[in-house]
């Protein structure tokens, strides 16, 4: 008996041993395989279409590679090179105080009221402009200077794409098999982290691109400078509850009407509106009924902590955990009831 006990934690400890090894292993392409699988998840639906027209698991998996990689890939690498370009001529301009006399003067003259509360007050735009540049420039540096290890992290998940599209279903079902739960409480899991991706890549992720796109538009039209990199601005704004695009669009409206477009001001305004405003509230409902539903507050800190934690991966890691432990926390509460 105690032969058969040695045995079993003998066993145990070299299974948990492995485990943390293989983890450490793929720890440094933790971020690809996550990318991938949430693509898989959320180019499912195409992906079982082209299946029943070509027949082929194999077909329909490029098939659905090639498409993610036109739809998304290449405006994104367009799109990302012209924000960076931009963030460049912009960071100039102001190094060389160059195309910001009006805000310049838009500041003192808040300052000189906001002085009248408290005299001690200084607002320095053109500094804090430089240093929010400066941070831009020196990330976007960063990933244009690895390029090559780019590239390599690009083919692996677009391969990891095409693996997870194909073996998807077998990887779970080797999974089900292997858990120590009922299948029903793993199909109850695998439903939660799929819905939590759809929340946070269809119910977020997507509308915020959809409406910095529409934001760089509006500024080209409308003559504001930069719409692409306003645009990657209001993206991100876009995620934040409460504040959203306005942040971006309110100071563009004011830009043009102090600088005399009063005619481009009211089109911005009517543009930021109804484009950019009425895509939050039409899409949203849509995208967002297939998803967990989390009160917002606690999807907005496991984003926010996810991105301390694992970088910008984290930005879907922690809401998949949040909806992970929710998941087990119903499955706890069920047994507790059964109990």
């Amino acid at each position: 008996m105690d032969r058969e006990k040695l045995q079993t934690f003998f066993f145990l400890g070299m299974l948990v041993g492995i485990l943390a090894l293989m983890f450490f292993v793929f720890l440094p392409y933790l971020s690809i395989l996550i990318v991938a699988g949430t693509l898989a998840i959320v180019f499912e639906p195409f992906y079982q279409k082209a299946l029943v027209g070509l027949r082929s698991e194999s077909l329909a998996a490029v098939l659905t590679v090639l498409v993610v990689l036109i739809l998304i890939f290449v405006p994104l690498v367009f799109f990302g090179t012209q924000v960076a370009k931009e963030a460049a001529q912009l960071y100039v301009s102001v190094a060389n105080d160059r195309g910001t006399a009006f805000l310049n003067e838009a500041v003192s003259y808040f300052q000189s009221k906001l002085q009248i509360i408290n005299p001690n007050i200084r607002l320095d735009f053109s500094q804090f402009l430089r240093q929010a540049l400066g941070w831009i420039l020196s990330n976007a540096g960063a990933v244009f200077s690895g390029v090559t290890q780019l590239i390599f992290g690009f083919l692996l998940s677009m391969l990891a794409f095409y693996y997870f599209l194909k073996d998807g279903q077998k990887l779970v079902n080797v999974l089900t098999i292997l858990s120590p739960l009922s299948d029903v409480d793993d199909k109850e899991i695998f439903e939660k982290l799929k819905k939590a991706v759809h929340s946070v890549v269809l119910g977020s992720l997507v509308i915020a691109i959809i409406q910095g796109i529409l934001i760089s538009v509006g500024f080209y039209i409308f003559g504001v400078p930069n719409g692409a990199l306003w645009g990657a601005v209001g993206a991100i704004a876009a995620l934040i509850p409460f504040i959203g695009t306005t942040v971006i669009m309110l100071p563009a409206i004011a830009y043009l009407f102090l600088t005399g477009s009063v005619a481009s001001g009211l089109g911005l305004l009517i543009w930021g509106a109804t484009a950019v405003g009425l895509i939050d509230n039409l899409l949203t409902p849509k995208l967002i009924e297939r998803g967990i539903r989390i009160h917002p507050l606690l999807i907005l800190f496991s984003v926010l902590g996810g991105l301390s934690l694992f970088g910008p991966v984290g930005f879907l890691l922690g809401p998949l955990i949040l909806s992970l432990l929710f998941a087990l926390l119903d499955i706890y509460r069920k047994q507790l009831g059964t109990s």
